[in-house]
């Protein structure tokens, strides 16, 4: 049955994607597209979640308006999960079969950044420094990755569950390698689908580097042989994705993730050998656009050298010294607004998240924000130290090393703002919870009246979570 749930999802992303980026787009097509996903997320809230998460590369984007600043778009699950809202709130009004939100640790954390974002895009509109309606979008965007987390904590009940949809994202991963390998075979740009004709580097490395974690975890820790080819297949094939993405920032993080995973390995030794392996054999394979792109950072010659900065000795290229400068640039700024900040949007464009944050939400913002990923932290920790079944382990192991690279993507990168990195980022985060409560609760041998009892269809599943 579960391969049932993953080929109707696959197909029906790919009928959703092909209405969406039609030139004459139907709407009355789409309401009606959207009124079916209602009726599949009322009646089973899991086929929707899966119909998610196989539509997030795989969807294309929409432009519905456009400021004198920025453009304005939409996705595909945009609109699913607007309906899955819906659906969900009707569901729980009819069937009373789940809670609102389930209790975690990362609830208040959210709530805090949530407040602080509106409270700083308000003050933005009434300076004038926020236009409203991308101030709004933007604004949308980041509740709806927080949506997405506690429609995966709500509805997912077993560890069969997280099994499934763990599949389903490293499906969704073959079939991005497969495009990109496609990409380079054709000599186009390497980008994630329906990116248009100038992909963002940054996006495609961030999604790469997180999922490549994950498979790497799992890779190391599972039991199934047959798992384990695949898996290496697509690690394989994500490598040379990666490398031909031209994303320095997503060279540096793999780098990183590499670090975490060999001292989260249990056999150190193989891990190290086939490190070393690798690092001594890379550079007899490395493509040309890897060796360009070094050499441009260090060499570039430019018309105008003081757009580049120097480093000992070393001048940089126009776009690591323009990172820098706009670093800079946000000290300055910072200081005239520090709590708040200028509102989402409401300042200049910058490629970095944390410096973003200090700029939009102010020094409110970052704390909240540091916060709220210091939680995230310590859930994936703590659920490493539990008793799991050896996929499950590699998933979290492989998760913990992707969230420390993607801490380093953001240093030059809107990581977390990235619809593409930010959506399965968040629901990992969700997956690694339900596992976390899963197991927490068998291992303190948690009786009924010490803990909230989640009811799932028909009381089939029930997941049990300690207080606090």
């Amino acid at each position: 049955m579960k391969y049932l749930y993953l080929l109707v999802a696959i197909l029906g992303t790919f009928l959703l994607s092909y209405f969406t980026i039609s030139k004459e787009i139907n709407y009355v097509i789409i309401g009606v597209l959207m009124a079916l996903i209602f009726i599949i997320c009322f009646f089973s809230v899991k086929l929707s979640l899966i119909l998610l998460i196989a539509s997030m590369l795989l969807s294309p984007e929409i432009v519905v308006g456009a400021t004198s600043k920025r453009e304005i778009t939409l996705r595909l699950e945009d609109l699913i999960l607007l309906t899955m809202t819906l659906a969900w709130l009707f569901r729980m009004a009819f069937l009373k079969d789940i809670g609102f939100v389930l209790k975690t640790q990362l609830n208040k954390p959210m709530a805090i950044f949530i407040i602080v974002m509106v409270i700083s895009t308000i003050i933005g509109i009434m300076r004038g420094n926020v236009d409203i309606l991308p101030g709004f979008f933007f604004s949308l965007k980041i509740i709806e990755y927080f949506f997405l987390f506690i429609v995966v904590i709500n509805y997912l009940t077993t560890e069969k569950d997280i099994n499934l949809i763990l599949s389903l994202l490293f499906i969704v991963c073959g079939i991005i390698c497969v495009y990109c390998l496609f990409m380079i075979v054709s000599g186009g740009d390497v980008s994630a689908p329906f990116e248009g004709s100038h992909g963002e580097r940054n996006t495609l490395s961030g999604y790469l580097v997180l999922l490549g974690s994950v498979a790497a975890g799992v890779l190391m820790n599972t039991k199934n042989s047959l798992e384990k080819t695949l898996l290496g297949f697509m690690l394989l094939f994500l490598i040379v994705s990666l490398l031909f993405s031209g994303s320095r920032s997503g060279w540096i993080s793999a780098l990183v993730a590499c670090f975490v995973l060999f001292f989260t390995a249990k056999h150190k030794n193989i891990y190290f050998l086939v490190l070393a392996i690798m690092f001594f054999a890379l550079p007899f394979f490395l493509p040309d656009i890897v060796r360009e792109r070094i050499n441009f950072t260090f060499h570039q010659t430019s018309w105008d050298p003081t757009q580049q900065i120097q480093i000992f000795g070393i001048r940089l290229d126009t776009s690591t010294s323009a990172r820098i400068f706009a670093a800079k640039a946000v000290i300055r700024y910072f200081l005239s607004n520090p709590f708040f900040g200028y509102g989402m949007t409401g300042a200049f464009f910058i490629d970095g998240q944390f410096f973003r944050i200090i700029l939009e939400l102010g020094i409110l913002g970052i704390l909240s924000f540091l916060w709220l990923l210091y939680n995230v932290h310590n859930i994936i920790y703590k659920t490493m130290k539990l008793e799991l079944d050896s996929r499950l382990r590699g998933m979290v192991v492989g998760f913990y090393a992707g969230f420390w690279a993607l801490i380093i993507h953001a240093l030059s990168a809107n990581t977390f703002i990235i619809v593409r990195i930010s959506e399965p980022f968040w629901c990992l985060t969700g997956l690694t919870v339900v596992l976390y409560y899963l197991r927490h609760s068998l291992a303190t041998n948690i009786i009924p009246s010490q803990t909230e009892m989640i009811v799932s269809e028909k009381n089939s599943n029930i997941v049990s979570v300690a207080k606090g």
